[in-house]
């Protein structure tokens, strides 16, 4: 613990010093980035630099050393304590200030190539060094002067750097010490070895040479700690021996009371408690019997697997009293459908599983079906009478050479088969639902490989106003698989959502977005969100963490949604939707018209621009009945003040037609496919038309 404890200290101490330089750089800010600076510096003003730069930053931020080099990176001022002092003061810094004036120059060269005219407080140009002359150890900052509002026209090519020095003394390493509660920080100036006992950070040049030392007496929480608990220690060892002396004397008791229940154990080991079917454990061991018969003597058998319909809304709804009272009935009238030979199990909730000898392909599929009618049938519970269904996964084998797991598994997959189909029916298996599943399995492990890689990447596809500008763009996940090459998102994302990666893609997909985002001013970018998403309580939260973290406006955001996530009025997905509302996000309602459109969720759900799906967008100029659908949906929009766009538009045709109905902004191949990011930044950077851009 000690040793962990001086590990995260000497972390601590390293980040804070390195936090504490860029402090330092920010107090030359604003005397640098400012019109007066660059007027007067650039006409070697002495007097007005000795009381603008060197006393100023003297007085407000403890720079001992000023200087002043011309665009030709000549000295040509210097102050001590503020006070005007010989040039060859500056001679002990030159050397070590080379790196940050090239490194400052060259930035300088980038801005005046990207057209930059005017500086910036929150990114001024600024390097710094870490310097040790006679003894004494500075932090030196080289700054570019720049103007902020314009009002001075810079006369050469390349402006004034102004270098300040500000020495790592005492008062410095007090205030250090008082922010991070560490009583005898003190700098030593020869480099050592870690010694046992102590904390140290060393402190380089930007050229990685050694420089100094802080160095510190870290905190020994071990040693607290053990001295805390050495008399619990004792009490607890005393404790021990006397429950030893309890237990010895308790254990011929249980035993004899082990003995006594040895039979109900055995009975409970190999039977459910609450139907006294087999279990588990005596299923898999019949089924193993069976195969072994079919592996002699080649009689075919068949291994059903069944579970009811709508059993957890019995079980939500009536508790778990009624839902057991469900099971037992469920199961006598099974059991009531199988024959002697025939095991029946039940494997676990409202799992049961069925093992049938001497099965034929049609005496399997009667079995089943006569199950699926008596589970059909209405059934008296104590709360009263309820319908239930059954589906059913059948496995004929005709070989031995299988698992029992892979046999029970099969029949599982074809379980998972009759629900996808509607339910309240029975399925058998074939071998491609295996390969389909593998399939599936596969995809989500290397999805999941995929998204720790960072091998998922955003395209956008341009949203355009009426007049064929850009108004906007929408984030789109894309996979590009090294050996299976691009695979829908129709494909991966239900997967996602299966195997619980859902909300992990979706905050990938929104950082990405965020951190895209700020290259593009003025540019509304939408994002899909998830049900899941939706569904959860913190989700709020960890958007605005994410928002926090990209420095990102939410107002420059818009989170789209279908409209299946509104059905169920779910109060937790209302509540979702209102925190993402008022913190300046707004929503949007994806493939509008391709569900049940209802006026009333549109009403009561904070929703601010519905977008038309491609379906009838593919249909305008072909049916007549599609331009009337899009006709009502924008006059609909209208009407509730809702922005509206249609995606999927791929020909002018369609286009003009849109634009005709009233709909303001339109999204699709017309204009682009989804591209990547830097794609976008060059559309944004000229002021041609989408339209002109496809032309």
């Amino acid at each position: 613990m000690n040793d962990a404890a001086k590990e995260r200290e000497q972390q601590l101490v390293a980040n804070g010093i390195a936090n504490k330089i860029v402090e330092v750089d920010k107090g030359a800010v604003g005397q640098v980035v400012w019109d007066d600076a660059l007027a007067n510096l650039e006409a070697r003003n002495i007097d007005w630099a000795t009381d603008n730069i060197g006393q100023f930053l003297y007085d407000t931020s403890f720079f001992q050393y000023s200087f002043a080099l011309d665009h030709q990176d000549r000295l040509f001022f210097a102050t001590d304590i503020g006070q005007q002092a010989p040039l060859s003061i500056y001679t002990p810094f030159a050397r070590s200030m080379h790196t940050a004036i090239k490194a400052a120059r060259r930035k300088e060269a980038e801005r005046r190539k990207k057209g930059i005219q005017l500086g910036s407080l929150k990114d001024p140009v600024q390097y710094h060094n870490l310097v040790r002359i006679n003894g004494r150890v500075f932090v030196v900052v080289a700054s570019l002067v720049e103007p902020d509002f314009g009002t001075v026209k810079q006369r050469y090519d390349r402006a004034p750097i102004v270098i300040a020095a500000t020495q790592i003394n005492d008062q410095f390493l007090q205030a250090f010490a008082q922010r991070y509660m560490l009583p005898d920080l003190k700098l030593r100036l020869d480099q050592q070895e870690d010694k046992r006992g102590t904390a140290q950070v060393d402190l380089n040049d930007d050229k990685g040479r050694y420089v100094a030392t802080l160095e510190w007496t870290p905190g020994a929480p071990g040693t607290e700690l053990a001295l805390k608990l050495l008399a619990p220690t004792l009490v607890v060892i005393l404790l021990f021996f006397g429950l030893m002396a309890l237990f010895h004397r308790r254990s011929w008791r249980a035993a004899q009371q082990l003995i006594a229940s040895e039979a109900r154990a055995s009975h409970l080991a190999y039977h459910d408690p609450l139907t006294g079917l087999p279990n588990r454990v005596m299923f898999f061991d019949r089924l193993g019997v069976a195969l072994d018969q079919l592996r002699r003597n080649g009689t075919s058998i068949a291994v059903h697997c069944l579970d009811l319909d709508r059993f957890k809304e019995v079980n939500d709804t009536f508790g778990h009293q009624i839902g057991d009272e469900l099971i037992v009935a469920a199961s006598r009238r099974i059991a009531e459908v199988c024959r002697r030979s025939d095991t029946f199990a039940r494997l676990s909730g409202d799992e049961f599983a069925i093992v049938q000898l001497d099965a034929t392909p049609h005496a399997a599929a009667r079995l089943a079906e006569r199950i699926v009618e008596s589970i059909s049938l209405p059934m008296e519970l104590s709360s009263g009478r309820v319908h239930v269904s059954c589906s059913i996964g059948v496995n004929l084998l005709t070989e031995g050479e299988v698992a029992a797991a892979d046999a029970l598994r099969h029949a599982d997959l074809a379980l998972y088969r009759s629900k996808n189909n509607g339910r309240a029916q029975y399925s058998f298996f074939e071998p491609e639902m295996d390969a389909a599943m593998r399939m599936r399995r596969e995809i989500e492990g290397e999805l999941r490989e995929a998204l720790n890689k960072g091998e998922l990447n955003m395209v956008y596809q341009p949203q355009s106003d009426k007049s064929g500008k850009i108004a906007g763009v929408e984030a789109l996940l894309r996979w590009k698989h090294p050996e299976r090459g691009d695979i829908s998102p129709a494909m991966f994302i239900p997967i996602a959502e299966e195997c619980g990666l859902i909300n992990e893609l979706g905050m990938y997909t929104l950082r990405e977005a965020f951190i895209a985002s700020r290259q593009w001013q003025g540019l509304k970018v939408a994002v899909n969100i998830s049900a899941a998403q939706l569904r959860m309580r913190d989700f709020p939260e960890k958007v605005g963490e994410l928002v926090r973290e990209c420095a990102v406006d939410p107002r420059t955001f818009e989170m789209e949604i279908t409209e299946g996530l509104l059905l169920g009025d779910d109060p937790v997905t209302h509540g979702v939707l209102r925190q993402l509302r008022q913190m300046g996000f707004s929503i949007a309602l994806d493939d509008f018209g391709t569900g049940y459109s209802s006026l009333s969720y549109l009403q009561r759900y904070p929703i601010d621009k519905i977008k038309i799906d491609r379906s009838f967008v593919a249909n305008l100029g072909i049916e007549k009945e599609s331009a009337a659908v899009v006709q009502a949906i924008v006059k609909l929009a209208r009407a509730l003040k809702l922005e509206v766009i249609a995606e999927g538009v791929e020909t002018t045709e369609q286009r003009d037609q849109l634009i005709e109905i009233g709909c303001e902004e339109i999204q699709g191949y017309l204009y682009s496919r989804p591209v990547e990011a830097k794609q976008i930044d060059r559309m944004c950077d000229k002021p041609e038309t989408l339209t002109s851009r496809r032309a």
